[in-house]
């Protein structure tokens, strides 16, 4: 096709004409259709080309319903031709087409919707003075309509009345049309240009044309890219904006009217969250719901009660529009601005000559300050052409609460994850909030995130006890989407525990604290009054109860009753209302005990009786011993053994042999041990008379 040549205006209202509008509040990041809020579309004001895609050419100064547009997720509006994207992915135009900017392979202007050709997977569209613009969600752009300046990025200036790729270009987040050019963002925050340069509006510190794409100088961090009829605006992930190109009437909002041929910082703006270019005014939405304006004023289109036609009342740096607060989106035509409030109604101010504020008439020429739009609420988007303006009504979309049976246990803080679903769609809920509540009682509130999901954290359990609930989890609903409420059943399991016990040894007669720690699992909290049972070889010895640390000790004899060796030692928690039973197992080490021997000395001459005796004891608690074997000597010769008593005293009556001699022998009282006691001996003198 021929390069369509520009009706002979003079350089600057040219410039003045030629708009850019590329909504941007629910696109930024490449969020996909699919998951964006559907709607009608709805458009008013000029009309001559069948712009309003009502089926007539007729001017509305209210809304009119757009013919055939119902699942619309985006909606922007070019020079005079609009564009919608549905929810399938496809693109629909209508209006003006002397250079097949409606990419339905025609240069014939259509009052209804049309289908581009050839385009699928898409996700953002943009409208530019004359093209027309489609981000796919490969990160591809694709580009129709006139190619004057380049804009089409394909490397030559021929137009095409249908959608073709722009050379060199992947990794896209958002597009965006100015009079002759385009803009994209990349992933990385770089912002790319090309088409139309004449004052510098590709950012490349030239005015020389650009077929292709090419990085504008200077700029990183970018999250978002506005173009307006000659200059172009980018949004810094710190807020702050940044403009360069056309600058007559200011603007570039950086004090001058000097045109810039790469991006100055637009002054004193902080909290910014969107930017939108006009003809030759740029706006910028604050995260405080204001809206600050700059730039051509002739009709009032800075919203700050001035206007007219005279340069006095344009703003070469921002000033606020008044009476406008709670905004969620803005957009900029070639002479009127256009405002959402959350509350989904539209506001907007500066021409109104061809019904484009919508407000039932085109009179007076023009407003300075905002005024709504006589349509009714639950609008999502809003887009600005020349003179004609767009919007899309939310439909009231069903939701549904998605959750699951699950069993949980006691002991752990459980986080409770929750889906709210687009029902009439598919897709995710992002940022709307969910009520918790168990058995009808709140528990508390947690937003949906990127997922979709809604988690809340229950650090404490506890509180809510074993068993089965009944989980509920509600959505209220808002103006885009119906209430839902979803329910589950949640058990919550007894926590399991662990009883931890080590190892003791000891001999007969010592006392042992036996001690062992009773730990709930999942969350280590150490349980308090629990009685626990010890036992050895299976056998019960004794209970305690935990301490406030989990510990249970048991003062514990060790008396002869498990002979010596390794035992068997365990603690068992039998469990309650809450716990589970556990069993933690040690060893009791018992060793043979060492024992003390004494004997008294005697005299008494050969032939007579004398009395030996030994007494034992047990080192460790000093017990007598009963019933040991005490052998006796006299000089090393065996003489005989006897028992213990009671007393542990052994008693030996002895008659001292004639092979004596007079003087000191040795007595020797020995203890050869036995299974539970060690050796030991004791010596005494015999005095032989």
């Amino acid at each position: 096709m021929k390069r369509t040549t520009i009706p002979n205006y003079n350089t600057e209202t040219r410039r003045y004409f030629f708009l850019l509008f590329a909504f941007v509040g629910m696109l930024l990041g490449g969020a996909s259709a699919s998951h964006a809020q559907v709607g009608k579309a709805w458009a008013w004001g000029y009309n001559p080309y069948g712009e309003l895609g009502d089926g007539t050419n007729i001017f509305k100064y209210t809304p009119v319903q757009v013919i055939n547009t119902a699942n619309v997720t985006q909606i922007v509006g070019g020079y005079e031709h609009s564009l919608v994207l549905k929810s399938d992915g496809t693109v629909w135009a209508w209006g003006w087409n002397p250079s097949g900017q409606l990419g339905d392979g025609t240069i014939v202007d259509k009052n209804s919707p049309v289908q581009a050709v050839g385009l699928t997977g898409v996700t953002q569209i943009a409208g530019g003075g004359y093209h027309s613009l489609a981000l796919k969600s490969d990160g591809t752009v694709w580009a129709w309509g006139n190619n004057y300046g380049g804009q089409l990025g394909n490397g030559i200036n021929t137009d095409s009345p249908t959608p073709i790729q722009v050379s060199g270009l992947s990794g896209v987040t958002q597009i965006a049309g100015g009079g002759l050019y385009s803009l994209a963002l990349k992933s990385d925050g770089t912002v790319w240009a090309w088409g139309g340069n004449s004052n510098g509006q590709l950012g490349d510190g030239t005015i020389v044309d650009k077929t292709t794409p090419m990085q504008v100088a200077g700029l990183a961090g970018v999250i978002q890219v506005a173009g307006g009829g000659g200059h172009s605006l980018a949004l810094k992930s710190d807020g702050t904006v940044w403009a360069w190109g056309f600058n007559l009437y200011g603007q570039l909002g950086d004090g001058t009217k000097v045109e810039k041929h790469s991006p100055v910082q637009v002054s004193g703006l902080t909290g910014v969250i969107q930017v939108a270019g006009g003809g030759g005014h740029s706006l910028a939405l604050k995260s405080d719901g204001t809206v600050w304006a700059w730039g051509r004023n002739y009709d009032g289109q800075i919203g700050d009660g001035t206007g007219g036609k005279n340069d006095a009342f344009n703003k070469s740096t921002p000033v606020q529009v008044l009476a406008l607060s709670d905004v969620a989106h803005i957009s900029g035509g070639v002479a009127h601005s256009l405002a959402i409030k959350t509350d989904g109604t539209v506001w907007g101010w500066g021409a109104a000559s061809s019904g484009q504020l919508g407000n039932g008439n085109g009179t007076p020429l023009y407003t300075n300050t905002p005024v709504q739009t006589s349509i009714v609420k639950n609008q999502t988007l809003v887009s600005a052409g020349q003179n004609h303006s767009l919007s899309v009504q939310a439909v009231i979309l069903k939701t549904k609460v998605s959750l699951s049976n699950s069993t949980l246990a006691y002991s752990k803080p459980i986080t409770l994850s929750v889906t709210l679903k687009n029902g009439s769609l598919g897709g995710v809920l992002l940022n709307k909030p969910l009520i918790f509540s168990f058995d009808g009682s709140l528990v508390g509130i947690a937003y949906t995130i990127a997922s979709g999901k809604a988690n809340l954290l229950l650090p404490n359990p506890l509180a809510i006890g074993v068993g089965d609930h009944t989980l509920s989890v509600a959505f209220a609903g808002d103006r885009l989407y119906s209430t839902s409420v979803g329910t589950a059943t949640l058990t919550i399991a007894k926590a399991d525990t662990s009883v931890s016990i080590g190892t003791y040894s000891g001999s007969l007669g010592n006392t042992k604290f036996l001690t062992a720690i009773l730990k709930r699992k999942g969350d280590n909290a150490l349980l308090a009054n629990q009685t626990l049972t010890f036992k050895v070889d299976g056998n019960v010895i004794g209970t305690a109860d935990t301490d406030g640390t989990g510990k249970a000790s048991l003062s514990y004899k060790f008396d002869g009753t498990y002979s010596v060796g390794s035992h068997t030692l365990t603690a068992n928690f039998a469990g309650d209302g809450n716990h589970n039973s556990s069993l933690g197992t040690g060893s009791l080490i018992i060793t043979q005990a060492s024992t003390f021997l004494s004997s008294s000395s005697v005299a008494g001459k050969v032939g007579t009786k004398v009395t030996l005796k030994a007494k034992i004891l047990r080192t460790t608690d000093k017990a007598l011993l009963e019933s040991k074997a005490i052998r006796f000597q006299v000089d090393g010769v065996d003489v005989n053994t006897v028992t213990t008593d009671t007393a542990g005293i052994a008693v030996l009556s002895y008659t001292i042999s004639g092979t004596l001699i007079k003087g000191a022998h040795t007595i020797t009282a020995i203890f050869d041990g036995d299974t539970l006691y060690l050796n030991s001996s004791a010596s005494s003198i015999l005095t032989v008379q």
